[in-house]
């Protein structure tokens, strides 16, 4: 008969007395052959000296056999990542599809719906329906991340270019032309929609999950069968999946023009957005735990979503003002001539739509006194140049009017006003309001970031052998958002839970005063009560009388306390009722009222008037969010009105005054090129440096001349390598001097062409020429222009412009501008300038 071994479980013969496998006795396991069921009938019970007889202890029975050890290769269980990978690869992917499919489908919807216009083609269509999809589809994809390039190439040559419409040409007479253009534009309108889009898929999934789990949807603890984590991966992975396809799918290529959409980002962008709300969503019940005993992590989880929802409505706020200011713009029809269907022209509002959190961020950031910058530069084998502007409060109030600049402000104000009691309202102490105010700054500085526009364009001739990049872009001036971000969220956050505890409202930023109960006094009509009154004090007041058969009442809560006085002799059964004291009533404690002191008043406090608390809340707000920012713009502006002030009411230029000016300017001898020059300038200066009128001071620029300006003007820079601006702190009134080598055409040709171009010019509407004829400046032949016009903000604006070529062929013009009502001043600074320019090289 065969048996097993009792140490690694072989099979081998009955009688073999060592294992044949491991070497081992196997005795152990012939031990249950002699165990107690066969001991007792080895004698009859009752004899004595068996072990069965009474008087002896029974034979304790053999240890059952050592069941055998597992065997050494018994796999083990999967990792826990890979355990998760697997529940969710057998997942409901069914439901993870429903809920994929709406995020999906409205790009789907949009591209489709942006498709239906023909944008002016007309019968010849040059970009059909499915093209137009496309094309609709790069641009919506940037709201994930993607990106939108145009490049193109092809033959210049009439007599070559081979079969491939992007072929290098043939022939000596052909160039090869290439170029690329990109766009940098995130639609943040796209994003949010989507976004919203995504949340209601994914709720309706996890719906879907309670009911499968018999859960109703108000449950309030988490449940361990609902795979919320799995379902978010799965959904995830679908929308990522829909989005890599459409961002395939949406590069078309049009009359040799090919159009890239980037579907790699976009396709990484969607999963990390679609990854965040579905985990938010579907997983938010299982790290409560976790997150209860770690208070810096649910402080930080609480701060972040305080600040999102702060966010959320501060720009929702901050858009519609900047809608609303859109349309009120004058001739905004008059921007897009797009024909739609070829019967109506495409408003640019419907355009403002897709972008209007960009001008939401954008708003905010002016409201807080964040300029609005512009730049622009490029550079080719024929040169380049660089510029830059920016639009901030000064800027708005020349374009407009000041009540511009107050709305501005005030919506400033409103915002941060509004963070601050947000913050205060949903946090638990000082610390999580801080951080949900610094986690907004955070935020608002990445939406201003996103929120621009930028364009790129670059270009090649290879036969030719010239090429060019350019670039431009518009966007919220960083360094200022930070900057004046920092000083309105901080203070707003500093202020709103005084003011909030002002007006009544609770916060846990500041705690109440704590008053025992009872120590003002218990409301009338109301005993008070028997056990706030601690033993121990009251027993030395009556130390001769009996024990009462009660407890003390509230006399002795009276006597107990510092504020009461204590009765001398009580009685030994008082009678229920209100404690002996003053004849004046005891006053109430209002919780809900402010106390300026630890202790209130005799007199119940009255609660002030709240439409006065929340006036003296916006004036604070106003003051010191606002007061910061105008006293920066003050700063700049370098006085304002001392622009119109320091001007000389009296002739700009007088050769009969011997004494130096307030800030003169050395010159050791006269420039040797200024002395011809003298003999033919409108007014004769043999000293000009010793005669720079009152409130004037002398510029030597590097571009090789030097004239006379205002004292509070300065040197902005150059545009387009050779145009230099000198203005005040409000850019309305400046000079704009230009330098161009070896013009080949007399100053007269190029103001009758620039005047051509002034009139079709749409910002300078209304244009009346004044004067336009040939002169002579400085002894060389030049040209007079002088105009008025009206620009954007509906101001009458008036230029003079004073051209002339010099010996080495360069021509200068002396172009200044400013607004009609301080032209009389405007009139003597020119004259001023033109007495005074000199060459200097």
């Amino acid at each position: 008969m065969a048996s097993f071994c009792p140490h690694c479980g072989a099979q081998a013969p009955d009688e073999a007395r060592f294992c044949m496998t491991c070497g081992r006795e196997r005795t152990p396991e012939r031990e249950p052959d002699v165990q107690v069921p066969s001991a007792p009938p080895a004698a009859p019970f009752g004899q004595p000296g068996q072990p069965g007889q009474p008087g002896q202890p029974p034979v304790p029975p053999l240890a059952p056999p050592v069941a055998p050890p597992p065997p050494a290769f018994a796999p083990g269980g999967p990792s826990p990542v890979g355990a998760f990978f697997g529940r969710a690869f057998r997942g409901d992917w069914a439901g993870s599809a429903q809920a994929a499919l709406w995020p999906v489908g409205l790009l789907v919807i949009a591209a489709v719906a942006l498709a239906v216009p023909s944008y002016g083609q007309g019968s010849d269509i040059v970009v059909g329906f499915g093209d137009r999809m496309r094309i609709s589809l790069a641009l919506l994809l940037q709201s994930l991340g993607g990106g939108f390039e145009v490049s193109a190439s092809s033959g210049s040559s009439p007599f070559g270019g081979g079969d491939s419409p992007f072929g290098s040409g043939g022939g000596d007479m052909g160039a090869e032309l290439s170029g690329g253009a990109a766009l940098s534009l995130v639609p943040l309108t796209v994003t949010a929609l989507w976004i919203l889009a995504l949340w209601i898929g994914v709720r309706v999934l996890r719906s879907r999950l309670r009911a499968r789990a018999a859960v109703p949807d108000d449950h309030p603890t988490p449940v361990p069968g609902m795979p919320g984590l799995e379902a978010a991966l799965r959904v995830a992975l679908l929308v990522t999946v829909g989005v890599l396809v459409l961002g395939l799918f949406a590069q078309p290529s049009v009359q040799g023009v090919r159009i890239s959409s980037s579907p790699v980002l976009a396709a990484l962008g969607a999963l990390l957005i679609s990854l965040t709300v579905a985990a938010g969503m579907l997983h938010r019940d299982d790290p409560a735990q976790w997150l209860a005993a770690r208070p810096g992590a649910l402080a930080l989880v609480r701060a972040t979503g305080t600040a999102l929802r702060a966010l959320a409505v501060v720009l929702v706020i901050c858009s519609v003002a900047a809608f609303i200011a859109i349309a009120q713009i004058d001739g905004l029809s008059d921007v897009s001539d797009v024909s739609d269907l070829g019967r109506a022209d495409l408003s640019p509002l419907v355009l403002a739509l897709l972008v209007l959190p960009n001008l939401g961020a954008m708003a905010l950031g002016l409201g807080w006194g964040a300029p609005i910058s512009f730049e622009a530069g490029g550079s080719s084998t024929y040169g380049g140049g660089y510029q830059h502007q920016s639009f901030g409060l000064s800027e708005l109030g020349d374009a407009t009017n000041s009540w511009a600049v107050v709305g501005a402000l005030a919506l400033g104000t409103v915002c941060a006003l509004t963070v601050g009691v947000m913050a205060a309202r949903r946090s638990a102490d000082r610390r999580e309001q801080l951080l949900s105010a610094g986690i907004f700054l955070g935020l608002f500085l990445l939406l201003g970031s996103l929120g621009g526009l930028g364009a790129r364009a670059t270009g090649a001739a290879s036969d030719l052998g010239g090429s060019g990049t350019g670039s431009a872009g518009v966007g919220l001036g960083m360094a200022e958002a930070l900057l004046f971000g920092l000083l309105w969220v901080f203070a707003a956050a500093f202020l709103a839970p005084y003011l909030m505890q002002m007006a009544g409202a609770r916060t846990g930023i500041v705690p109440e005063p704590q008053v025992p109960p009872g120590a003002f006094g218990s409301a009338p009509g109301v005993p008070a009560p028997a056990t706030a009154m601690p033993e121990a004090p009251a027993e030395p007041l009556a130390p001769s009388e009996p024990p009462a058969p009660i407890d003390p009442p509230s006399p002795a809560v009276a006597a107990a306390l510092p504020t009461a006085t204590a009765a001398p002799t009580p009685t030994p059964t008082p009678p229920p009722g209100p404690a002996p004291g003053p004849a004046a009533p005891a006053p109430v404690y209002d919780p809900h009222t402010f106390q300026l002191g630890a202790r209130p008043d005799a007199a119940p406090a009255k609660s002030p008037r709240r439409a006065g608390i929340w006036v003296a809340t916006i004036a604070g707000a106003f003051v010191i969010g606002g007061g910061v920012t105008a006293g920066v713009l003050l700063l700049q502006d370098n006085g304002g009105k001392d622009d119109k002030a320091g001007r000389d009411d009296r002739p700009a230029v007088s050769t009969e005054q011997p004494t130096t000016s307030q800030q003169p300017t050395p010159s050791p001898s006269p420039t040797p090129s200024a002395t011809p020059d003298q003999a033919t300038a409108p007014a004769p200066d043999a000293t000009p440096d010793a005669t720079v009128p009152s409130g004037y001071r002398k510029v030597a620029d590097a571009m090789g001349f030097s004239f006379v300006i205002p004292d509070v003007w300065s040197r902005e820079g150059v545009e387009n390598g050779s145009q230099i601006t000198y203005a005040g702190s409000t850019g309305a009134e400046h000079y704009l001097i230009g330098v161009i080598p070896n013009a080949g055409y007399t100053s007269y040709d190029n103001v009758l062409n620039m005047e051509k171009h002034a009139k079709e010019d749409r910002k300078k509407r209304d244009y009346q020429r004044i004067d336009l004829r040939r002169n002579t400046f400085q002894g060389r032949r030049g040209a007079i222009w002088e105009y008025t016009y009206r620009d954007e903000g509906g101001r009458t604006m008036h230029g003079i412009d004073q051209s002339y070529v010099a010996e080495d062929g360069t021509e200068y013009t002396i172009f200044l501008v400013g607004q009609q009502d301080v032209w009389a001043d405007l009139k003597k600074t020119y004259r001023t300038g033109l007495e005074s320019w000199r060459l200097t090289s």
